[in-house]
C-alpha cells in the first residue's frame, strides 16, 4: 500500500479515486491515479493539452469505463454500480 492509497483509504472523502488506470483501447493515458476529495476541499484538475484531464472526468462521471481501479461516491463504488445498471438494462431489453 502506498502512502497515497493509505490516505485515500482512511479518509472521510465524498469522492475517492483508487488505483485508476484510464485509456483508450491499448493506449493508457493515466496509470495508478489515487486521490480523495473531502467536504470543503477545493479541487482543481489542471495540466497540459492531452494529459488526461477530460478522460479523468469522463471516467469519474461514468461516460467511460476505467481500465482498472474504482471511483467511490460517499463510500459507494461508482464503477460497480454503473456496471450493474448497464447489465440490468441489457437484460431487461
Amino acid at each position: 500500500m502506498t502512502a497515497n492509497s493509505a490516505v485515500v483509504a482512511g479518509s472521510k472523502a465524498r469522492i475517492e479515486v483508487r488505483n485508476l488506470d484510464m485509456g483508450y483501447g491499448e493506449r493508457v493515458v493515466q496509470r495508478n491515479l489515487s486521490f480523495a476529495v473531502s467536504p470543503g476541499d477545493i479541487f482543481v484538475i489542471m495540466g497540459g493539452s492531452g494529459c488526461g484531464k477530460s478522460t479523468l472526468l469522463r471516467n469519474m462521471i461514468g461516460l467511460a469505463q476505467p481500465l482498472r481501479g474504482d471511483v467511490f461516491y460517499d463510500g459507494e463504488s461508482g464503477v460497480r454500480s454503473r456496471r450493474s445498471a448497464c447489465s440490468m438494462a441489457s437484460t431487461s431489453a
